[in-house]
C-alpha cells in the first residue's frame, strides 16, 4: 500500500524542477495533488503525467504572489478533494545582485516569492482547516498533516548577491 495514499498534497511551483520531482515523488507514493505553477502549460503537464500514471491530479496555474492566490489555491483543492493533508510551498526564484544595488522593486519581489507568499498560504490553509481539525481533536481523530518550506542553502549560509 501507498505511504500517501488517500492524502492530498499542494506543490507550489510544480511545473518544473525541484517541484516537478516532488510532484512525481507525492504521485508515486498515492498522493492526489494540486500542481500549481505560473505557467499554465507547465502546471497542466505536471498534472497530467500524474494522471497518465493512474493518479489524480489538477492543474491550478497562478503567481503565488498575487494577493488572491491562497485562497483560489486553497479552494480548488478543498474543491476538488475536499480536504489537505500536505502543503509544499516550494515557488521561488533568484534575482541576483549585490546588495548596493538591490533597488526596492527586487527587494520586495524576493521577499514577496519566498516569504509573503508561504505566509499568506499558511495562514489561509490553517483557517480553512481550523474547523476541520477541531473536530477532529474532539473526536480523538489523528490525521497527519505536514507543511514543507523549500529553500535554497542561500538562506542559511548566503551567497554572493542574494542578500535579498
Amino acid at each position: 500500500m501507498s505511504r500517501l495514499a488517500g492524502k492530498v498534497a499542494l506543490v507550489t511551483g510544480g511545473g518544473r524542477g525541484i517541484g516537478s520531482s516532488l510532484v512525481q515523488r507525492l504521485a508515486a507514493e498515492g498522493a492526489r495533488l494540486v500542481v500549481n505553477d505560473l505557467d499554465p502549460e507547465l502546471a497542466g503537464a505536471a498534472a497530467k503525467a500524474v494522471r497518465d500514471a493512474g493518479g489524480e491530479a489538477i492543474a491550478f496555474a497562478g503567481n503565488v504572489t498575487d494577493a488572491d492566490f491562497a485562497p483560489r489555491f486553497i479552494g480548488a483543492a478543498l474543491d476538488a478533494f475536499g480536504d489537505i493533508h500536505i502543503l509544499v510551498n516550494n515557488a521561488g526564484y533568484v534575482w541576483n545582485a549585490p546588495l548596493h544595488k538591490i533597488g526596492e522593486e527586487q527587494w520586495d519581489a524576493m521577499q514577496d516569492v519566498h516569504l509573503k507568499a508561504p505566509f499568506r498560504i499558511l495562514k489561509e490553509l490553517r483557517g480553512r482547516l481550523d474547523d476541520r481539525i477541531a473536530r477532529e481533536r474532539a473526536a480523538g481523530t489523528r490525521v497527519h498533516r505536514k507543511v514543507v518550506n523549500v529553500s535554497s542553502v542561500a538562506a542559511t549560509g548566503g551567497t554572493a548577491g542574494q542578500a535579498n
